[in-house]
């Protein structure tokens, strides 16, 4: 702490204190150790090449056991919370995640958030969303499904963040997106000292800022914007700087629901082959890679587990394996939205910021609209306004070889 020069005593100079303490062991030969005596580990072996490489579609039999009550299954224990994502053949996942799995995403992100205040001089106000708003309370046998955002962070990064916090942490609670959006604009558009905010994709903060007024002049401090900024996300997070010219728009790493693999740190961690870029990499976390698909292992029970998301040789984000539409994190597969469309004789693309459906006969766009919605990412992005209504464009076409999505 005292190799910082902080302008102005702030609850932010409290963060140094907040870094968890990097694990003893080195960490893969100790999460191997720890979870030895697991159903999975027991099943497959105790050393990673025994392991095999596998997809969220083959975890489900071992998470139904979790989600059944059963202990020691994928992890020493029992989960400490879930957390649904979008589903890769099916509508949705149940991601569980352990102790130390949650431990090593606060190990993995608290010191991005330290050095992003250190070397910007933070030291106003912030606005962080980082767990789904509006979203009503939910649990599996007891254990939360999603965690209240200062949860992810841990306990003295998550008081500093509450402290901090431009906008109430209760207001992610306000289950109707009605008023969550009110309480959050009148919140926004009073914190004159906002120095800080950090969002998922660009398009929630821009969704945000159609409804504010020049944010320029509200928000005249304004030092930096974390937001994805890759992929289908370059055009949105382009605009979004254009928006906030006073602030520095900073790509966030490569974080999911199931794993982090980069936060932009300077620490190395285990990865095949060597000639990708380890000081990119958390080292909370081991990486395999088949191709550009990124192959995890975490400390929540996921071994050699298929991401699904592919990275240039910098570890950028470049897109998702297979047929998948992704404008803002909805991650729609063909097989899904195959089965959505049904008998349609048709296919789904994206144009601006929602999805039209190209038939050459009548579609019932509010069925249709009803089942992506069991998709909760693409759910999530309709009710607060990120994904636009779907509409339909009739027109004559050749599907000799039928295409459900077209990116």
């Amino acid at each position: 702490m005292s190799a910082w020069r902080w302008r102005d005593s702030s609850p932010w100079d409290r963060l140094a204190a907040a870094l968890p303490s990097a694990p003893s062991a080195p960490w893969l030969p100790a999460l191997l150790a720890r979870n030895a005596h697991t159903a999975y580990l027991r099943e497959y072996g105790s050393t990673i090449d025994e392991l095999p490489i596998v997809t969220y579609d083959d975890l489900v039999p071992w998470i139904e056991r979790i989600v059944a009550g059963e202990s020691d299954v994928l992890f020493a224990g029992r989960p400490v919370a879930y957390e649904r994502t979008s589903g890769s053949s099916g509508a949705a996942k149940l991601i569980p995640y352990s102790a130390e799995g949650l431990l090593d995403f606060q190990r993995s992100v608290v010191p991005w958030l330290v050095r992003t205040v250190r070397e910007h001089g933070i030291t106003g106000r912030a606005y962080f969303a980082i767990s789904p708003a509006t979203r009503p309370p939910e649990s599996i046998g007891g254990v939360p499904v999603g965690l209240p955002d200062g949860a992810y962070l841990g306990e003295i990064a998550g008081a500093v963040l509450a402290e901090m916090s431009a906008v109430p942490l209760s207001v992610a609670q306000i289950t109707d997106v009605g008023r969550w959006r009110d309480e959050t604009l009148r919140h926004l558009a009073a914190a004159r000292d906002l120095e800080l905010i950090s969002v998922w994709s660009p398009t929630f903060l821009l969704r945000l800022l159609d409804d504010l007024d020049d944010p320029l002049e509200l928000w005249p401090n304004l030092k930096v914007v974390s937001c994805w900024a890759s992929a289908a996300s370059k055009p949105f997070a382009e605009e979004l700087a254009a928006r906030l010219p006073q602030a520095v728009l900073q790509p966030k790493g490569l974080l999911s629901t199931e794993c982090v693999v980069t936060t932009g740190g300077a620490e190395t961690a285990p990865i095949r082959p060597a000639r990708r870029r380890r000081d990119m990499l958390t080292p909370y976390g081991f990486f395999e890679f088949d191709g550009q698909e990124v192959i995890a292992t975490t400390a929540s029970g996921l071994y050699r587990y298929r991401t699904g998301d592919l990275v240039d040789d910098n570890l950028e984000f470049i897109g998702r394996k297979g047929i998948v539409s992704d404008l803002v994190g909805e991650k729609l597969t063909e097989p899904f939205v195959a089965r959505c469309l049904g008998n349609v004789r048709g296919y789904l693309f994206p144009e601006g910021r929602g999805y039209v459906v190209a038939s050459e006969t009548a579609v019932d766009l509010d069925a249709i609209e009803q089942k992506l919605c069991a998709n909760p990412q693409y759910a999530y992005a309709r009710r607060l306004g990120q994904l636009a209504p779907l509409r339909v464009k009739y027109e004559r076409f050749d599907l000799a070889k039928p295409i459900a999505l077209r990116p």
